[in-house]
């Protein structure tokens, strides 16, 4: 289980970069360390020259763009069992466990 946000996503777009292209292509990673331990998604975004490596998934539930995202399930690979859940469904999940337990 883990949060993740635009920032979050910024945070770790370095090192997934390097991971994504076995080095540094470009000079890319290099740059956004060089904005510090918590870039603005914004300026990786420029650096990278599109949003996709600080964009956050969409609800797997409503489908539903959201800042804030909890990745439920295995690591996201090409097979993995992964779902992503927004706070709004997470919070009808627990109404519904709650409703269960009374």
């Amino acid at each position: 289980m883990k949060i993740i946000t635009r920032n979050t996503q910024a945070s770790e777009a370095a090192d997934r970069w390097v991971a994504q292209y076995q080095g540094d292509r470009d000079g890319i990673a290099a740059k956004i360390k060089a904005l510090g331990e918590s870039p603005d998604p914004d300026a990786v975004d420029r650096i990278i020259g599109n949003d996709s490596w600080t964009s956050v998934e969409r609800c797997s539930e409503c489908d539903k763009q959201s800042d804030l995202i909890v990745r439920l399930g295995e690591e996201p690979d090409y097979e993995s069992s992964t779902a992503w859940i927004c706070p709004t469904c997470l919070r009808q999940a627990l109404a519904l466990v709650e409703g269960l337990a009374t």
